[in-house]
């Protein structure tokens, strides 16, 4: 009898449980029919209630409290400088639209059973989404460099000085720094909540990556340094590097440096490792670069000057130096180490010799003429005198590898007043004008015709633009010429001779000469020029050809060149002040 009272009892209890069950789900149903399109009833975004509504009108208010909200100053501590500021002077833009879904989905969605327990949620109130936002990029970003101006605190490494031989290491302090990456996101969070409470904004304090501990561990090196520094020698010269630049090139890894570039991405993140000190390769690199400028030499090769048809040394050559900078280094690091226990260090520079000297000039193979190049220009104005001679002095001496290509160019170096030249009549675009060289290309096309008779390979040439008496002598008719207007215009050949050329230049009244010395492997023909078109007048445009026959020691024809050469009339280049 007591077991069927027992059970009637829990069956009871089950109908009866499952009563409200039923009444609860009927009651959810009712809420869900009644609230369809609406906002359940509790819920709120910011703290304003929002129940009952549709998504329509619960932007319409949150829109209102939004722009209400954004123009209000509000309290924001950075360190221990509070500052006001209203969202909108960070062109706050609240998404209002969002936020009015958000609630409607409060409640909804899920399953069954967490469709019931989100309902209860919202109906009780504790479903409450927030505004989120987005800022002006610009202005967040000025805004929080300059809060991070004022509030950053540079971090004080630990450091090392000398005194009287004494070793003195200050203790490092930490910094501080705003946080700009999450500093921003901050800022939404903040400015979302729609909260007038003063915010406080993230900062964290960096690090020193270099503490008196850390300088302790080269107590030894600190002491022998300070009274004795780090000698370096080479011969009778000898350089000191004093304690001071040694504690200037101690480095610590990690270093603090932004992640990424993008400013409002970055953020400076205090090293969470032990840092290791270290001497810095680079800035000894620097420092032993430095010293080899002071050390390195370059080798100046003999001048050379024909006698009697024999090359002979006009001025001594001069070997160079080269201090390893490579081995410089490594030994100083052993040093700095302890590697090594001695701080004198004798330097490994090594000897360059000179290209050229007494002791080689007979393997040079520069043993005979191998030809003259000559040009003619009787009439010629002082000015224009004065220049030939100048530029010819800078080419008499020159010495040419084997496979060296010559470029005018640049043996020729600066025209100006100040390197000896007068103003000559120069032809420059569709004029003829007086400046510093006019007559320049005397010296070229005597050059260029020295080259061409010794069958060295033209690479580069270019003609005048009207035909100038000048260059005529002796053919008779123009053509073989070369003008030059560096670096727009060059005169270049090769040497291709397997042998040195040594060039000698040599002014008599008006002509010029060119001769090449070497060995002889070939030489070079000329052949004509002569008219194509036109004739001798200078007025007339006109066309001449010549040919440079390349032959072998024995007389035979190798090569042929052609050197077409089309002049304009000088009517077409007016003279002008």
């Amino acid at each position: 009898m007591q077991k069927l009272q027992q059970l009637s009892w829990v069956k009871k209890t089950f109908i009866i449980l499952g009563a409200v069950l039923v009444l609860f789900v009927l009651l959810i149903i009712g809420l869900r029919l009644a609230y369809f399109g609406r906002i359940f009833p509790g819920v709120s975004v910011n703290g304003v209630y929002l129940g009952g509504l549709t998504t329509a009108e619960a932007q319409k208010i949150l829109q209102k409290q939004t722009e209400e909200y954004a123009q209000k100053p509000q309290s924001i501590t950075f360190a221990s400088q509070t500052v006001t500021i209203s969202p909108s002077e960070l062109g706050a833009n609240y998404n209002n639209a969002q936020a009015a879904n958000q609630a409607l989905n409060a409640g909804r969605g899920g399953n069954i059973v967490q469709n019931l327990a989100n309902q209860v949620s919202a109906f009780i109130g504790a479903q409450n989404p927030t505004t989120t936002l987005t800022f002006d990029p610009d202005k967040v970003s000025a805004f929080l460099v300059t809060q991070n101006q004022s509030v950053s605190q540079p971090v004080q490494n630990s450091s090392i000085t000398f005194t009287d031989g004494k070793v003195n290491i200050a203790e490092s302090t930490p910094g501080n720094r705003l946080n700009l990456y999450n500093a921003q996101l901050w800022l939404a969070q903040y400015f979302g909540e729609q909260t007038t409470k003063p915010g406080i904004a993230p900062i964290f304090q960096v690090q020193p990556t270099i503490s008196s501990t850390q300088l302790s561990t080269y107590t030894n090196l600190w002491q022998k340094i300070s009274t004795q520094p780090i000698t370096l020698t080479y011969g009778t010269s000898s350089w000191n590097i004093d304690s001071n630049t040694v504690a200037n090139w101690l480095a610590a890894s990690p270093t603090d440096l932004p992640v990424k570039k993008d400013m409002l991405s970055s953020y400076y993140a205090p090293a969470s490792e032990k840092t290791n000190t270290y001497f810095d390769s680079q800035k000894i690199a620097t420092w032993v670069k430095d010293l080899a400028g002071k050390i390195n030499t370059t080798p100046q090769d003999a001048e050379l000057t024909i006698v009697d048809g024999r090359a002979t040394v006009f001025a001594q050559s001069r070997n160079g130096l080269s201090l390893d900078e490579v081995s410089t280094i490594k030994t100083i690091n052993d040093f700095l180490n302890g590697s090594s226990a001695s701080n004198a260090i004798a330097l490994n520079v090594k000897t360059i010799p000179a290209a050229v000297s007494n002791e080689n000039i007979d393997n040079l193979g520069i043993k005979e003429l191998i030809s003259e190049g000559v040009t003619y220009f009787p009439g010629s104005p002082a000015n224009r005198l004065q220049n030939v001679r100048t530029g010819a002095k800078k080419f008499n001496g020159i010495l040419l590898k084997p496979g060296q290509v010559f470029s005018f160019g640049e043996y020729l170096g600066e025209v100006s007043a100040a390197t000896g030249y007068a103003p000559g009549l120069i032809i420059l675009g569709d004029h003829e004008e007086k400046a510093y060289g006019g007559g320049l290309c005397q010296v070229s096309s005597t050059a260029f015709r020295a080259a061409l008779l010794a069958g060295l390979p033209i690479l580069q040439r270019t003609n005048h633009a009207f035909a100038i008496s000048y260059y005529t002598a002796p053919y008779g008719v123009p053509g073989v010429d070369a003008t030059i207007y560096y670096p727009q215009v060059d005169m270049k050949f090769l040497n291709d001779t397997g042998h040195y050329i040594l060039i000698q230049t040599q002014m008599s009244g008006t002509t010029l000469k060119f001769d090449f010395y070497g060995t002889k492997t070939k030489s070079g023909v000329i052949r004509g020029p002569e008219f194509v078109s036109g004739n001798s007048d200078p007025t007339i445009p006109s066309q001449t050809v010549f040919y440079r026959d390349v032959l072998n020691l024995n007389g035979g024809v190798t090569k042929t060149d052609t050197f077409n050469t089309y002049y304009k009339s000088s009517l077409d280049f007016p003279i002008t002040d």
